[in-house]
């Protein structure tokens, strides 16, 4: 028990993360490729029941903010029109609303399914308005409707604490679904996709190599000018001895050999982040089941969260992560596995 309120007591702060709630108000069935049952009613009891542990008793479990890492609802709520999108997210973002303690969104796919870029960034899944954001790439035309931020993208960093600088991607800022259909930016995304994945179902991976399965519509890129912003973030960490935690929706690294779910440019994105030893770890959702793994050249630690949606009645999937001076704290629930995360140069204590 002392040895709990020392470490309690020796935690900087403490975040949470979850990830793919997809609530929907839709009976159970099974994904698109028919490998996972899909409990649309009971992810959003499952938030419920990750809320009631964040407001609870158990003090390491009391986050000073989450982070949700995308597809807080499902797509098939848009066959309902906006009315039944917009009820879906109102009933998710009531139980976000219990928390005393802010809430980072993440973008990902699904919120496109139902909603277009210029809603999202006037919603309160734009979570990035209080901090440093970067211009938004003109290219991009999905702004031209009303919009209050129009001069601002969706990614961000701030810090949380001294000595450390979170970073909020947007996995979907190249891609075919993250921008309307007449934006130059998908249509290059979609010409980038076709030229390699010849599929009629840009989903369908099939008959693509390993390298070139990453190449779906459902997949996204940073592209070049958001890494650009990236590494200038990072330059100024370094400067500022920050240690740098990144967080997106699409997985930057192909934990167990995964490129299905893989960012485009993430070649290009490790290589920046494999260049500053700042760096200590990456969160994603997307790929509905928990993985780790630390790139062994650079000692970051990559981590994948579960997909709410696909956890079953009586198991959950959200964490809290606390922070230390040398390490991060991965308490997992359910399918989410407990994690000692140890920076990069840092010796695990005795």
């Amino acid at each position: 028990m002392q040895d709990d309120m020392d470490e309690a007591c020796s935690c900087l702060f403490s975040f949470g993360v979850i990830s793919d709630i997809q609530y929907a108000d839709l009976d159970n069935r099974l994904n698109s490729v028919g490998t996972h049952t899909r409990y649309y009613r009971n992810a959003l009891a499952l938030l419920k029941e990750a809320v009631d542990c964040w407001t609870g008793d158990i003090f390491v479990l009391r986050p000073d903010f989450v982070m949700q890492l995308g597809d807080i609802i499902d797509g098939f709520n848009n066959k309902g029109g906006k009315a039944q999108s917009l009820l879906s997210l109102a009933a998710v973002l009531g139980q976000f609303n219990r928390l005393p303690c802010f809430v980072h969104h993440v973008l990902g796919n699904h919120e496109f399914y139902n909603f277009t870029r210029a809603e999202l960034m006037n919603s309160r899944l734009f979570s990035g308005a209080d901090f440093e954001m970067a211009p938004r790439d003109p290219k991009c035309h999905c702004f031209d409707i009303i919009c209050n931020v129009e001069g601002t993208s969706a990614y961000y960093h701030f810090s949380p604490a001294p000595g450390f600088r979170f970073v909020v991607l947007d996995t979907f800022s190249e891609s075919i679904i993250g921008h309307d259909d007449m934006c130059p930016i998908s249509q290059e995304s979609l010409r980038l996709v076709c030229s390699i994945n010849k599929n009629e179902d840009l989903d369908s991976s099939a008959g693509l190599k390993i390298s070139e399965k990453r190449y779906l519509s459902f997949n996204g890129a940073l592209g070049e000018k958001q890494l650009e912003w990236l590494e200038g973030v990072l330059q100024e960490a370094c400067f500022a001895k920050e240690k740098i935690v990144l967080f997106g929706h699409v997985p930057i690294y192909p934990i167990n050999g995964d490129h299905a779910d893989l960012l485009w440019d993430y070649q290009e994105a490790l290589k920046i982040l494999c260049s500053y030893r700042c760096v200590v770890a990456a969160f994603a959702g997307h790929t509905h089941h928990f993985s780790h793994c630390v790139d062994k050249t650079s000692g970051i630690h990559f981590v994948n969260l579960p997909g709410i949606v696909e956890v079953p009645p009586g198991s959950n999937g959200f964490g809290t992560v606390q922070v230390f001076s040398d390490r991060l704290l991965l308490y997992g629930v359910g399918q989410t596995g407990n994690l000692e995360m140890m920076f990069p140069g840092s010796v695990p204590a005795d």
